[in-house]
């Protein structure tokens, strides 16, 4: 053990690559569990005071968020390559290494976040008009948008610090950390929309403050010198053999995330064809199963840790190992969540906003067929994980790939072309559609991956 390594992170790294599986998982995946729950309600209550406001403001919000969603691929992938790529060096015990490669994973999130910031800010509007957004929603939401586009740099950031924490198995400073950034934005937005009268600008400069004061508590984490893989300023040097090999790595991950969401985005442009609320109801429906599909989401997060970590001291089979549990954890929670929420449906959408009866009837129709994301995503996410803790990420760029941008946006426009009616109910069953096609091909390609793991294991043994 090493001086900087302390017997309480030691013990959870021991029990990453030796401890029980099951246990493990479930232990790590509680805090992040509990944190995404927190961040379901956020979201909620956003969308209850958004449509508190104006039911019609959903749409702008959803829209808007989409594009939101797109840029903050870049932060994100770059954060997932470096976590595995920590991981690694941290449970081979080369702690110098691991502070490094944090240090190079930051720069590079922040400096390619300034540049897409610029360019989304300063052809703000040019650019919601070329993914299909009306004048209503540029109006209403304008604003909101270059803030939000402002606060993906934060977000950016605030991903890599939860990554290298994810990286050690440290799940419970996650946890701690967001609750209170998650506490101040809901204390926030409240007091601004239903005291001070405030509107969507003020939901979006909330979450800024929110996400600012993350970042402080992510620098500090980060940069202190009891944390095992610390980084100093000496780390933020950049250094291009060891940007290269996290850009590589995550370059696939962006650009199937980034293609993903702006493939969302153009179907949103298209579903505003089909009926004016329906981009609303898309959002809404992930709302109504968003707490079941965070928590079964959770354990591809950990998946990916402890995949990494058991690689990096050259355990493959426990690497498979863990994500057949995860797997099965991800399709217990998801089946449940789909079955209470079918039941609460009607609830459910009147606790969210006081909606008309066309808003209630295109929302309802939209939900059956959408409903069922919650499972297919839920094992799609468990099936990526697995690929990107074996640095098989080219695989998930593929899995984005053809999930929206092959069966997805191209069957709705085909639809929207030649099928004069255009009910507004082919928006949900295209989603549909590509959901079950995409699990069936995932499905597919991860037997044969672990096939031919499986295979190599078998000759290295041979071999040796």
């Amino acid at each position: 053990m090493t001086s900087k390594l302390s017997l309480k992170d030691e013990k959870k790294r021991n029990l990453i690559l030796e401890g029980n599986l099951w246990k493990i998982l479930i232990s790590l995946s509680i805090p992040l569990a509990i944190y995404e729950a927190f961040n379901y309600l956020y979201a909620f209550i956003d969308l209850w005071l958004v449509s508190g406001l104006d039911t019609n403001f959903v749409t702008s919000v959803i829209f808007i968020d989409e594009i939101r969603m797109a840029i903050t691929a870049f932060g994100g992938s770059i954060a997932s390559a470096g976590s595995v790529i920590v991981a690694r060096d941290y449970a081979a015990n080369k702690l110098k290494e691991a502070s490094k490669n944090a240090g190079q994973v930051m720069i590079s999130v922040l400096s390619v976040s300034l540049i897409v910031i610029g360019v989304m800010i300063v052809f703000a509007e040019p650019i919601l008009r070329g993914f299909g957004a009306n004048d209503y929603i540029i109006q209403s939401g304008l604003n909101y948008y270059i803030i939000q586009m402002a606060t993906t740099g934060l977000v950016a950031f605030n991903a890599v610090f939860i990554g290298l924490e994810k990286a050690k198995g440290n799940t419970k400073i996650i946890l701690f950390a967001n609750l209170g950034v998650m506490i101040v934005k809901l204390i926030l937005s409240y007091i601004w929309v239903m005291f001070l009268n405030g509107g969507l600008f003020e939901l979006a400069i909330s979450s800024m403050i929110a996400q600012g004061l993350l970042m402080m508590i992510g620098i500090y984490i980060t940069m202190r010198k009891k944390n095992p893989i610390s980084v100093s300023l000496n780390d933020f040097k950049p250094e291009f053999f060891l940007i290269k090999p996290i850009l590589i790595l995550a370059f696939p991950i962006f650009l199937g995330k980034f293609l993903f969401n702006m493939g969302k985005v153009f179907i949103n442009g298209i579903a505003l064809l089909y009926h004016n609320y329906v981009v609303a109801a898309l959002g809404i429906c992930s709302r109504i199963f968003g707490l079941f599909a965070s928590v079964a989401n959770v354990f591809h997060e950990t998946e990916m840790t402890i995949i990494s970590q058991n690689l990096g001291v050259n355990k493959p089979k426990r690497a498979i190992k863990t994500f057949y549990i995860t797997i099965l954890y991800a399709l217990i929670v998801s089946t449940i969540g789909l079955i209470i929420c079918y039941i609460n449906l009607d609830w459910i959408i009147k606790l969210l906003g006081n909606f008309s009866d066309e808003q209630v009837e295109v929302i309802k129709t939209t939900y059956n067929f959408e409903q069922y994301s919650l499972v297919y995503s839920a094992l799609i996410s468990a099936m990526s994980g697995l690929f990107i803790g074996f640095k098989r990420t080219k695989v998930v760029f593929w899995i984005n790939i053809i999930r929206v941008i092959i069966l997805r946006l191209p069957v709705l426009f085909l639809m929207y072309t030649f099928i004069p009616e255009r009910p507004y109910w082919h928006v949900g069953f295209v989603m549909f559609f590509s959901n079950t096609l995409t699990t069936i091909i995932t499905i597919a390609m991860t037997i044969i991956f672990i096939r031919q793991e499986n295979e190599r294991i078998v000759l290295l043994k041979l071999q040796n």
